[in-house]
């Protein structure tokens, strides 16, 4: 309910309907703030045609509020079961007041609200002593960077310590670690709930087979999400687009699931520990172990591509036509994107060698020493893992995985619909089925290629 206030002078009293009377040459409007009854409008108009004077239309006021009184506590009284309260139950109206008693009054509330604002402004000077108030200092970038590498290397030395403990703790410490990984996506946003749970599977079990694989698997996973909120206001070009890259457990899965398997695999052939590659003694091993590798490149490679060319000035090209596409479209291809591609998969090649070089495992004998530090092929696998990845992935993202332009958003869209404009590719397979089928078909020839060459 609002009360009624004059267009001039101090305010009357309260009222419910609008209604327009002159008192002491002043003309006041009241709104409605609920009408119970469809009949109020008839009856104030009623009651303005029938205004002749001052007296003449309080009385009608009077006489209208009354019977409003009546016909609502009729209403009450018949029904069952309904409110008990009335919109009308308010104080009786003192119409007798004179002009200088309403001005007493209004006087007396400009002066409890002056108090009241001289005691909020008394208060200002005790708002920079609360807790709430005090705003925490940013770190620099140089401090944030050294804080992440400290965990790096701290989850390092935990890593490689667990793995020369023997296969009871080297398990332990590895769900820990699963554990810690899932946490932390999901507490910065770069996982969801579902997808934090996956990782939490798929961490313990990747770094429980084996060191050299575990390690490859957080590298791809803090790299990727560093890259993923790398200017992401610019990246907005789809109705896809999460803010911090949030995956859930399907993107999980489509980037783990085949490489932890084949983890386990490893660890089956290499009894839990990361052994030199040797295609003639232990061809199951070898094959795993390429084949991991080829996968994290390709994934590795292809996510950089996408996060690094969507800043890229350069216009993207469909790989399959060459034409100029919007940013954004599957299948579009730029150098900066090619050119992150090949670092994604040198990096992952570069973690792969050192990992399983320094592992604890090939310390218990001088010859597996010497022979994996010899291995260092693993890292142009790595780069041609990560290049053959993105290219097979922008081929399949261009031909059979819908684009289309959705002229009423603005933005580039994965759905078929009316008010959308199609760009590139059939609807027959989605952005992780894209992944999936890229990842896999660069792990076989990446384990190929390891029998040839070790």
């Amino acid at each position: 309910m609002r009360r009624c206030i004059p267009t001039e002078g101090p305010p009357s009293f309260p009222l419910r309907p609008l209604l327009r009377h002159k008192h002491h040459g002043h003309t006041s409007h009241c709104e409605v703030a609920a009408s119970p009854s469809k009949s109020y409008p008839s009856k104030v108009r009623a009651s303005e045609r029938g205004a002749a004077g001052e007296s003449a239309e309080l009385g009608e006021v009077r006489t209208v509020l009354e019977s409003w009184r009546q016909e609502e506590a009729q209403a009450t009284h018949s029904s069952q079961g309904g409110e008990s309260g009335s919109i009308l139950d308010t104080p009786s109206l003192d119409l007798s007041k004179t002009e200088q008693e309403r001005q007493r009054e209004v006087e007396r509330a400009l002066r409890l609200v002056d108090a009241a604002m001289k005691k909020a402004e008394g208060q200002l000077t005790h708002i920079p002593n609360l807790p709430s108030a005090r705003l925490r200092r940013k770190r620099p970038q140089w401090v944030n960077a050294l804080v992440s590498g400290a965990r790096i290397i701290l989850l390092s030395v935990l890593a490689i310590w667990s793995h020369a403990c023997g296969p009871v703790v080297q398990l332990a410490s590895s769900a820990a670690v699963g554990a810690l990984l899932g946490y932390t996506g999901l507490k910065k946003g770069s996982l969801s709930k579902s997808g934090a749970i996956a990782a939490v599977v798929v961490g313990a079990a990747t770094l429980g087979c084996s060191l050299r694989a575990g390690a490859t698997l957080l590298a791809f996973y803090a790299s990727s999400s560093k890259l993923t909120t790398l200017k992401e206001e610019l990246k907005e070009v789809d109705d896809e687009f999460k803010k911090g890259g949030q995956r859930d457990w399907v993107q999980v899965c489509c980037n783990a699931l085949i490489p932890t398997v084949i983890a386990v695999l490893m660890g089956y052939w290499g009894g839990l520990a990361d052994l030199p590659m040797d295609a003639q003694r232990m061809p199951g091993y070898t094959a795993a172990a390429g084949a991991f590798l080829g996968y994290f490149a390709c994934c590795c490679g292809d996510t950089w591509a996408s996060e690094v060319g969507q800043l890229s000035a350069q216009q993207p090209r469909l790989i399959t036509s060459l034409r100029p596409v919007r940013k954004g479209t599957n299948g579009g291809v730029t150098l900066l994107g090619a050119a992150a591609s090949v670092a994604g998969g040198l990096f992952m090649g570069t973690i792969s060698y050192v990992v399983g070089a320094v592992s604890p495992s090939i310390f218990t004998k001088a010859i597996l020493f010497e022979a994996a530090a010899a291995q260092w092929q693993l890292i142009p696998l790595g780069l041609f893992g990560g290049l053959a990845g993105s290219l097979i992935d922008s081929a399949l993202g261009a031909t059979l995985q819908f684009t289309g332009f959705n002229r009423k958003s603005g933005k580039i869209t994965g759905r078929v619909g009316p008010d959308v404009s199609h760009i590139s590719g059939w609807p027959l397979l989605t952005n992780n089925g894209v992944n999936l089928m890229s990842a896999s078909l660069c792990s076989c020839m990446c384990s190929i290629l390891a029998l040839r060459i070790f």
